[in-house]
């Protein structure tokens, strides 16, 4: 920070205000007018702890006024604020140039972190200026003003953490720590033989922003087309399900938003919508399953995108669906055929504008990340006649000045898709060995660089299955469109089948699929890093791959069912997962991984499919595989063939086709209802107690008509260990798991001492039913909490019951009857007499027995 030290500040305040003073007597003549304008500062909070931060503002009661030709959008220029420090030091903000304020007349948000406990001292400068021909608005000088600085430091608002609890959107707009957990997918990546489905344009499918299912429990399950098994007279066998495995059939290609899922609802046959009934779209809650509209179009669903802005009175962001009046055929337009986009509401699914001229050439898009810049705009780059173009949502939205200096964000009518183009520059077109033939075209897309790649093709144009001995190569700048490096000429070995198969983290890979082996570039410099990477596998290897980046590796994938994953700093394999035997099942031994830009990346696990498209059989015993990005462990996996199309994830939730029965499953993390019942009695003292209960899933998918006849007492939570062959016996008609375990219940009571404790804990059983016995130890009233904590599969729940141990019956000793008068004197009496007549008779027996001869 630049520090200004000034003898006095009252000489600088003296020298404005004659200047002021000057001015508005001697310096215009008598045809100008010269406007007064009242300035003001304040910092606050007020008092502020050492080291925190004050935010400083700068407002004139009033913006600029709309005088001559100078209808509103001006701002006030040259302003500065001096703050003087309790040790008498003058600081200067800005540390250069001076502050501009916006067509309110404010300056706000200006930083400052004071190093000193005290008093400090604000004051504004402004000093005048031009407005219009004939108009000067004079300078101002605020009244100071004050602000204190203490030791200790200040608390802020309550800080709201992240949930334990299922939520659900809208996400309560100051809880700012839980936008990390709302992720979308934006539909701006179109892998192969889609109109959208991928998240953006390197083609990782990678979700950054969005946690992600740590087991295979299911939400709820939705047909979009006829699945399974058709029945007699069709034979059932691997090739009679209704089709669901066909590149030409659409199925399901979903984006989401705010936490719903948007998807065209296809017809179950390739043909060409022609008639006026149309399927459309749906919107449906990412959560729950619930439709919450519908709209009958022709459109093709191609993306989401939301669009941030900060204008002179409006700020926040908005969203936007994007449909194009065609279906598939942008991929095999004609150079220079263009066509038109139409944004729609997400709320409603209301037409809202048109987006005309867009060239047929237009690319996937990507997602503006930066904070510097603005977030969420997608930025689409195309090639078209030797030159790489630019596209910028925002910049396209922006409509004509608000009359305050900023721009709305009001999409209407028709708006010409060249209006968001950012820049336009010629690509290389030669080299030192001559002209770059083909052209270049884009070979890969970050926010940073652009990849583009001129690989000629020996024995044909449409793929890259036999090309040529060498590759023309170069980075442009994203955000520029500078020529970075190159071109360069690359060696590649004849006849082979080359491509870059990944691109992203400052890196790109080029694979070549006959020999198996990769190699790593830094995108940036276009130098390789490393040497070749041989990889293993089988011959299924060769077959096919897929490539995705994400967390600094490069994770390659095979139809022989193996995957690597290669450190992109050092170009070595970290680690290899290798396929599981699949006995008779397929026809390879092995369960082979599909590609095309079918994977998923979120939350530091890679989602693959095993599977094959095309032609039978339709195998069984396929899987939805999630492994651990870091080891190659595999985290979990469900019965499943998803290799259609990418498996969308946002929210913590991962959405995802299932070819075996054409049903959408939503996989994630679900609510659970726990109950508990103590005896409604008092018990008495020495006695046990039982509590019983039961801990459910209630997911919305267990109300639907399947679930509610076949668990009418509701479904019970099973462990993480059981989840996956629990939910295939739920959803997928598979055999009941005898070896699936339940989950723990605690149980803790509130006695009549007011001591919380716990007392123990049991596990449910297959019904989600459990019973716990326990002793109570004191007797009066007791609340019993039985409390589900939780698992990766569900959200805690509890609930409470009431009981009372009775007092114990007080105990008797037994009680000697009181003495009578009687008893006192008659009795040792009569004892008395009894003891004489016995004496007596005693001696009359001795006397006789001495008369005897």
């Amino acid at each position: 920070m630049q520090i200004k030290k000034f003898v006095t500040l009252m000489v600088t305040i003296s020298l404005l205000a004659a200047l002021s003073g000057s001015m508005i007597s001697t310096t215009f003549a008598a045809d100008v007018i010269n406007i007064p304008e009242y300035l003001y500062v304040m910092g606050e909070p007020n008092p502020v702890g050492l080291n925190q931060t004050i935010y400083i503002s700068l407002f004139f009661t009033k913006p600029i006024p709309p005088v001559g030709s100078a209808w509103g959008g001006a701002v006030y220029t040259g302003l500065t604020v001096n703050i003087i420090t309790p040790s008498g030091t003058n600081i200067t903000l800005p540390e250069s140039d001076t502050f501009t304020s916006d067509t309110t007349g404010g300056v706000g948000g200006i930083e400052y972190i004071p190093q000193e406990v005290g008093n400090y001292t604000l004051q504004a400068f402004y000093p005048g200026q031009e407005h219009g021909d004939d108009y000067y608005i004079l300078p101002a000088i605020s009244a100071p003003s004050y602000f204190t600085v203490q030791e200790e430091p200040i608390q802020g608002s309550g800080f709201t953490p992240l949930p334990s609890e299922y939520w659900s959107r809208p996400i309560y707009s100051t809880n700012y720590a839980w936008s990390q957990l709302g992720g979308n997918w934006w539909g701006l990546g179109k892998p192969s033989f889609t109109d959208t489905g991928g998240y953006d344009a390197p083609g990782n499918n990678f979700n950054a922003y969005s946690k992600a299912p740590n087991t295979g429990h299911i939400m709820w399950v939705k047909p979009v087309a006829l699945g399974g098994q058709v029945g007699g007279p069709i034979s059932g066998d691997q090739e009679s399900q209704y089709t669901s495995t066909s590149i030409l059939y659409r199925q399901f290609e979903p984006v989401i938003l705010n936490g719903v899922i948007y998807y065209k609802v296809y017809s179950n046959t390739p043909t060409t919508e022609t008639s006026a009934e149309t399927p459309g779209w749906n919107a449906v809650d990412l959560r729950t399953g619930e439709l919450l509209w519908h709209k009958d179009t022709k459109n093709t669903l191609d993306f989401a995108f939301v669009c941030k802005f900060h204008t002179a009175q409006e700020f926040g962001t908005q969203g936007f669906l994007v449909g194009s009046l065609t279906s598939g055929d942008m991929f095999f337009a004609a150079p220079g055929q263009t066509f038109t986009w139409q944004l729609f509401d997400p709320v409603t699914g209301y037409f809202i504008a048109n987006i005309t001229g867009v060239p047929s050439t237009t690319a996937a898009g990507i997602v503006e990340t930066d904070n510097d810049n603005t977030q969420g705009a997608v930025h689409i780059y195309s090639v078209d006649n030797g030159n790489l173009t630019m596209w910028n949502s925002t910049l396209c939205l922006q409509g004509p000045s608000d009359g305050m200096g900023g721009m709305t964000i009001r999409p209407s009518g028709n708006i010409d898709y060249a209006r968001g183009i950012q820049w336009s520059v010629k690509m290389p077109n030669t080299t030192s060995a001559g002209a770059i033939s083909p052209p270049m075209s884009i070979a890969g897309t970050t926010e940073d660089v652009i990849l583009l790649q001129s690989y000629p093709q020996v024995l044909g144009t449409f793929v890259t299955q036999y090309g040529a001995a060498y590759s023309v190569e170069a980075g442009m700048d994203a955000k520029t469109g500078e020529l970075l490096w190159g071109p360069v000429n690359r060696t590649m070995a004849k006849y082979h089948e080359i491509g870059v198969v990944a691109v992203g983290d400052g890196y790109y890979v080029h694979h070549d699929k006959d020999v198996n082996t990769a190699y790593v570039f830094n995108i940036e410099t276009g130098k390789q890093v490393g040497s070749a990477i041989q990889l293993g596998g089988s011959a299924l290897s060769t077959l096919s791959r897929g490539a995705a980046i994400a967390y600094g590796n490069c994770y390659i994938w095979d139809y022989g069912g193996y995957v690597y994953a290669i450190d992109l700093e050092t170009a070595k394999v970290i680690w290899t997962y290798e396929p599981e035997t699949a006995g008779y099942d397929t026809p390879y031994g092995v369960y082979p991984l599909w590609h095309f830009g079918t994977h998923s990346i979120a939350d530091g696990k890679l989602f693959l499919s095993q599977g094959r498209m095309y032609d039978p059989p339709l195998f069984a015993g396929a899987k939805k595989l999630a492994l651990d990005c870091e080891t190659g462990e595999v985290v979990w996996s469900v019965l499943g063939t998803y290799a259609r199309e990418p498996s969308a994830i946002a929210d913590g939730y991962m959405v995802a086709y299932n070819s075996y029965d054409a049903q959408i499953y939503t996989f994630g993390k679900g609510p659970s209802q726990t109950t508990v019942n103590a005896p409604n009695v008092g018990v008495k003292p020495g006695q046990s107690v039982v509590f019983s209960g039961s801990v459910l899933d209630i997911a919305s998918g267990t109300t639907d008509s399947d679930r509610s006849a076949r668990f009418p007492n509701g479904l019970a939570c099973v462990s993480d260990e059981s989840q996956s062959a629990w939910m295939e016996y739920v959803y997928m008609q598979q055999e009941k798991p005898t070896s699936a375990t339940g989950v723990n219940v605690e149980f803790y009571v509130l006695d009549s001492n007011s001591n919380y404790r716990s007392i123990g804990t049991t596990t449910t059983d297959l019904n989600g039913h459990y019973s716990y016995n326990w002793m109570p130890d004191i007797s009066g009233a007791y609340t019993v909490h039985a409390i589900f904590s939780g698992t990766e599969s569900y959200y805690g729940s509890q609930a409470t019951a009431a009981f009372a141990v009775d007092d114990a019956e007080p105990t008797t000793n037994p009680t000697e009857a009181p003495i009578s008068v009687a008893d006192t004197y008659f009795l040792p009496g009569v004892a008395a007499i009894i003891i004489v007549i016995i004496i007596v008779g005693a001696l009359n027996m001795i006397l006789n027995s001495r008369k005897l001869p």
